[in-house]
């Protein structure tokens, strides 16, 4: 069982990754900002993290950053963004990149 993080500005996406992480058996924290994720982040260690790279309170990379100084310093940490461009241009801190819309394969083989 793996403890899961889920940051996403869009409810639906975050809402439904949390869902699924739960049927798939493992504990899951859903937040909406970047704020939300440092702070969970600190609070307990988290295994993987799905983290959005457009967040309404600031961008996905300097979240990675925050995290990575913290108590889920080690997890493996996924963007998750809409644009390939951002993908090409790299972002520090992340073990990998998902385009959205999110494929189940890729949501699977993650929480394997």
């Amino acid at each position: 069982m793996k403890r899961i993080l889920i940051v996403d500005d869009s409810r639906d996406t975050a809402d439904m990754l949390g869902e699924i992480a739960v049927v798939l058996g493992h504990n899951s924290t859903v937040v909406y900002d970047g704020a939300s994720a440092v702070s969970a982040a600190a609070a307990e260690a988290f295994d993987l993290i799905f983290l959005d790279l457009w967040l309404p309170d600031t961008d996905g990379q300097k979240v990675c950053i925050e995290i990575r100084k913290g108590r889920s310093g080690s997890a493996h940490i996924v963007a998750l963004t809409g644009s390939n461009e951002l993908i090409r241009s790299g972002c520090e801190g992340f073990d990998e990149w998902i385009l959205k819309p999110l494929l189940m394969d890729d949501v699977e083989r993650l929480l394997a």
